[in-house]
């Protein structure tokens, strides 16, 4: 099993009750905020729901793990590093908790962290919050090529 890094792009002007529900349960309620859901059924059918106003898609463990050094935080509010990680979860260190994350294994949640990643905007912008990934835009589907968005985005 893996993971799908998703990754909210628009704002709640005209959003449904119904859509920010669902970005809600999904731990996004900002623009820029990032999180990753495993893979399965329930997760899909929600992130298929608010395709309108995401981006999503497998990202790999070398782009989490940066991530999560540079924009994870502790529920107290303090930066992730290898010592955190391997004193408060099972994991030995940021990479190896990435790689946990990408396969599906884990959640942020379940590792101690807070379950949303507050991202920079990209650099140079985006291309367009209004088109889909396949006309151009950033909305939607991207598969692997959501790393350079998030690179982007650190």
């Amino acid at each position: 099993m893996s993971a799908y890094g998703v990754l909210q792009v628009r704002g709640e002007v005209n959003q449904s009750g119904e859509v920010r529900d669902t970005l809600e349960m999904l731990n996004l309620g900002n623009v820029n905020n990032f999180t990753i859901v495993p893979e399965e059924d329930s997760y899909r059918g929600m992130v298929f729901k608010v395709n309108d106003y995401v981006a999503y898609g497998e990202p790999t463990a070398d782009t989490v793990a940066l991530l999560l050094r540079e924009r994870g935080e502790t529920p107290e509010g303090d930066s992730v590093d290898d010592g955190y990680v391997s004193e408060n979860t099972e994991y030995d260190g940021v990479d190896e908790l990435a790689q946990a994350l990408v396969d599906g294994e884990t959640t942020l949640r379940d590792s101690g962290l807070e379950p949303t990643l507050r991202l920079h905007p990209p650099r140079k912008g985006h291309d367009g919050v209004k088109k889909a990934a396949s006309e151009g835009g950033v909305l939607g589907y991207h598969g692997d090529d959501i790393d350079s968005l998030l690179r982007r985005m650190h």
